[in-house]
């Protein structure tokens, strides 16, 4: 059985709808394409595990079998004893309507992870060594990371074939596209692993404002980003989206037939052909 491809969602810049695409890119995969995948949220504001379950049985699973704190070892659910497996934390079928969708949710403990590892050897391999005990149960396991390449995203960063960058297309995301990518130049030579940019996604996108479709254009155009792969599909700000988090459902089960959901239906069979 071949081994999952891992991917990391990142981007510095928060509310660029990296979550969204998590979130939705996951459940496509499973539900039109019948692959085995597993969401990790590493992000301590745990949106991604309330975009598919509700806060009361969030709070139950968190309490009963733990989370992604557990998996990092900046918290246990047990007072005394052992970290939590990797596998205990795992939230199987979490949607009953898309079997194959897995879910390790995030836990708010995960704030001060960085505090928790600072003298933990290898603590950006954490998630590495146990994720390989369950690798092979998943075709693809995406990572939701937080704004930040601290030492959550470093986690998911390690473990990862590549990423994936959602952003906007405005200046300020830009200007983090250029700071990301050196970033993680600095990163990959210091913690010394190999990782892939698997394409930068347009979320958000008005239509209507030619602002964005010029600096979309602009963007795909740039010498400076020339190795860069720009999707074609760009996910455009449709207010079913932000609803669908409200009821702990992605798009499709939310309203199948709003213009994010067609988008989000695209994006996975681009991202699978980028996949390879």
């Amino acid at each position: 059985m071949a081994k999952a491809k891992i991917i990391s969602l990142l981007n510095m810049k928060g509310g660029v709808g990296k979550t969204t695409c998590a979130v939705n890119l996951a459940t496509y995969l499973a539900r039109d394409h019948g692959k085995r995948v597993l969401l990790v949220d590493f992000d301590s504001q745990t949106n991604a595990s309330l975009s598919v379950m509700t806060e009361t049985a969030w709070e139950k699973w968190a309490d009963k079998h733990g989370t992604m704190a557990d998996v990092l070892e900046a918290r246990s659910k047990k007072k005394h004893g052992e970290p939590e497996k990797l596998v205990d934390c795992i939230v199987r079928n979490v949607l009953p309507e898309v079997p194959g969708l897995d879910l390790i949710p995030s836990h708010l403990a995960l704030t001060f992870i960085d505090l928790d590892l600072a003298a933990r050897p290898g603590r950006e391999r954490i998630f590495a060594r146990k994720i390989a005990k369950v690798i092979e149960e998943y075709d693809v396991i995406l990572c939701d990371c937080p704004p930040n390449l601290m030492s959550a995203t470093q986690n998911a960063l390690y473990a990862s074939d590549a990423y994936l960058i959602p952003m906007q297309p405005d200046y300020l995301s830009t200007l983090g596209l250029n700071l990301l990518q050196d970033r993680l130049g600095y990163l990959k030579r210091e913690l010394e692993f190999k990782i892939r940019c698997l394409g930068v996604v347009f979320t958000r996108v008005r239509g209507w404002l030619r602002y964005h479709s010029e600096t979309i254009e602009r963007l795909r155009t740039d010498n400076e980003f020339q190795k860069l792969y720009f999707f074609d599909t760009v996910i455009p700000e449709n207010i079913k989206l932000a609803e669908a988090p409200m009821e702990a459902k992605p798009i499709e089960l939310h309203d199948s037939g709003a213009s994010g959901a067609e988008a989000f239906r695209a994006l996975t069979k681009e991202f699978l052909t980028r996949l390879g």
